[in-house]
């Protein structure tokens, strides 16, 4: 066999295992089953368009207003209140939404990690959610210095 074929499919063989090993963490969350925290749905229907998976574009807020760099990709919910944060194709933390206050206008939700999760990632974990046209997300805090976060749909 030729030397450049033997570093063919010696790289061909390093790809898909990476490949395969990112697919394996992208959908980690695909692992929590639906009613892993609950039986039934936990929202209304004015706010089903959250469930998706969240492109991270923005943060602002904070002491000076001026938010911090991104520090996460993706924010990703899934049907009977299911979140999870992704970064680098790894997921940073995941869990469950409880709802603090939903009315026709207002949610307010509070992201409680899971006891399995590696750690815990997102302390200001009480948000309310702003919901735009079906394609952008906010979480913006209930009070001063603290961040928002504001995200296009990605899925």
């Amino acid at each position: 066999m030729k030397p450049h074929y033997f570093i063919f499919i010696i790289l061909l063989v390093l790809f898909a295992g990476c490949e395969k090993d990112n697919d394996e963490k992208e959908f980690l969350l695909n692992n929590v089953q639906v009613d892993e925290y609950y039986d039934s749905e936990i929202l209304n229907n004015p706010y089903f368009d959250m469930y998706g998976k969240w492109k991270l574009f923005g943060i602002t807020g904070g002491i000076h207003g001026n938010g911090h760099e991104l520090n996460f990709d993706f924010f990703t919910m899934k049907k009977f209140g299911i979140y999870g944060f992704i970064r680098n194709d790894s997921i940073l933390e995941y869990g469950r939404i409880s709802i603090d206050q939903q009315t026709a206008d207002t949610l307010l939700i509070r992201l409680i990690p899971d006891e399995d999760s590696d750690n815990i990632f997102m302390t200001d974990n009480e948000k309310y959610v702003k919901l735009n046209a079906k394609d952008s997300l906010n979480l913006v805090s209930p009070c001063c210095d603290r961040f928002d976060y504001h995200f296009e749909r990605a899925e």
